[in-house]
């Protein structure tokens, strides 16, 4: 694998693991609609062999970030119905939802107007809600008048409605005045839904659930969930019977050794003053600095794994490089692995430990890694294909 790298520096994700959680919310659900949100490359984890595994998993749509990650999945091969999240000024880029088939959301006439317009032929719609997120989207209480304008309108049809959680938990979890949030955004939802009538049973897709909602709100699934963090492997709902079984697939980062040196100055003094050395300092300099997504926090006692040993950081952390304190490490050289988490041999660093280290969410931890990191993908235990920036190579 490792000779098909154009930069030393990459994720290892496993697309097993990506399948096992849609199935297992699959089999959580039933027969209700699912879409997998992808937006923002897949949560970091490329959206393009994701957005292709789930794909293949049945999933009835995928949530997109951009207009330009669904032209992405449209020229890699993805047919699925792609819906895009409020990212664009439609006026300005309505005839690039008609021209690749991408699901536009709206929230106003101005919207539809114009992809009315720049429609070839029938477009279909999503219309977002806002139920309590204070976020994107028509207010409930609007939202059947705006319907019924939608109507006017012979060569639009509304596929879609749905609106976001704000916050939700087990129900034996939260006092009764947590409770009342978020069954008012469902009172809400179902109210908006009820001012359209009989119209409301037309429409495919209804969904206010996302992750901690449809797992832990079941009489609030309606005929689709939108599940983020849940496909890439985390909930913030207690594992308990009745949760899915899921897996985080992005298992590793890692990188390579590039040199090793011996040096007798440098910036290993207090807070990293460049100071001369009594004695020489082995160190070794690993692809992979704050350009790339790792925190200069990694520097504050952070270590890496060299031959199943805990290798600490030498030094401040640069754009593109991170200095390492060989020391106890004589054996490493030129061209080892370098594992920033996941396992070698006996050892591991644990995504955990470094959430709490660089004081991150996995929402952010996932998708700080850039694009041009590549992501190796694993099936069957065996590396599959992997990325150059955005382009998909299968080996």
């Amino acid at each position: 694998m490792v000779e098909h790298l154009r930069r030393s520096l990459w994720l290892e994700i496993d697309l097993d693991r990506l399948k096992g959680n849609f199935n297992a919310l699959k089999e959580m659900v039933g027969d209700i609609k699912i879409m997998p949100a992808v937006k923002a490359n897949a949560y970091g984890h490329g959206i393009v062999q994701c957005g292709q595994v789930l794909e293949e998993c049945g999933a009835d749509y995928l949530g997109v970030g951009s207009v330009d990650e669904g032209i992405l999945l449209r020229e890699n091969g993805v047919k699925a119905k792609l819906l895009i999240f409020g990212s664009c000024h439609i006026p300005d880029g309505a005839r690039f939802f008609a021209e690749y088939g991408l699901i536009p959301t709206v929230f106003n006439m101005d919207q539809v107007k114009a992809l009315s317009q720049a429609a070839k032929d029938t477009m279909e719609i999503f219309i977002k809600i806002d139920t309590g997120r204070g976020r994107l989207g028509i207010n409930a209480e609007k939202f059947p008048e705006l319907y019924k304008e939608i109507k006017k309108y012979p060569n639009i049809k509304v596929s879609g409605v749905y609106s976001h959680m704000c916050k939700s938990d087990w129900p034996d979890e939260k006092k009764p005045e947590e409770m009342e949030y978020p069954m008012w955004q469902y009172e809400r939802f179902q109210n908006a839904l009820k001012g359209i009538g009989e119209d409301a049973e037309t429409i495919p897709f209804l969904q206010l659930a996302n992750t901690p909602a449809s797992i832990a709100y079941p009489g609030i699934r309606m005929t689709g969930i939108c599940p983020g963090r849940a496909i890439w492997g985390f909930s913030p709902l207690e594992r308990r019977p009745g949760h899915p079984d899921i897996k985080p697939p992005m298992t590793a980062l890692k990188s390579r050794i590039l040199h090793v040196n011996e040096v007798i100055g440098g910036k290993f003094g207090p807070e990293f003053s460049p100071v001369k050395l009594q004695t020489p300092k082995r160190i070794g300099i690993m692809a992979g600095g704050i350009g790339d997504g790792i925190s200069p926090k990694h520097a504050d006692g952070g270590y890496v794994l060299v031959h199943g040993k805990r290798v600490p950081i030498a030094s401040a952390i640069c754009l593109e490089h991170t200095i390492l304190d060989l020391t106890n490490c004589p054996e490493a050289k030129e061209g080892d692995e370098v594992v920033i988490f996941g396992s070698q041999k006996d050892e591991e660093i644990t995504m955990e430990s470094l959430l709490k280290q660089w004081g991150k969410t996995r929402e952010e931890f996932w998708t700080s890694f850039t694009p041009h990191i590549s992501r190796v993908y694993y099936k069957d235990g065996k590396p599959y294909s992997m990325t150059y920036g955005d382009v998909p190579v299968v080996f």
